[in-house]
């Protein structure tokens, strides 16, 4: 599992998108829409988004639904991690 603190580089992602969409891993490039290039309907999206997960990597769920891009998802997962301590959870500012 993934360390969630660590962020994964763009082609561990896209390998990760390509594995569980089963689609060739060239087709996964950060300007390829989910739906209308990888041909991933909401099901399929929703049970990517579960896999990830498992493999912690998390995108939010309040956030994903702005999501139609393979960098859109790529954006939003990275910008989630670098906004997290060591507890998961948002930083609270400094004093």
């Amino acid at each position: 599992m993934k360390d969630p603190r660590n962020p994964i580089t763009f082609e561990e992602f896209r390998h990760l998108i390509a594995r569980e969409l089963h689609v060739e891993e060239t087709h996964v490039v950060p300007e390829a829409s989910f739906v209308d290039d990888l041909f991933a309907d909401s099901i399929r999206l929703v049970e990517m988004m579960l896999r990830l997960k498992e493999e912690g990597i998390t995108i939010p769920m309040e956030e994903a639904w702005n999501v139609r891009t393979v960098g859109d998802a790529y954006r939003v997962y990275s910008s989630h991690v670098d906004n997290n301590d060591d507890t998961g959870k948002p930083p609270t500012g400094t004093s």
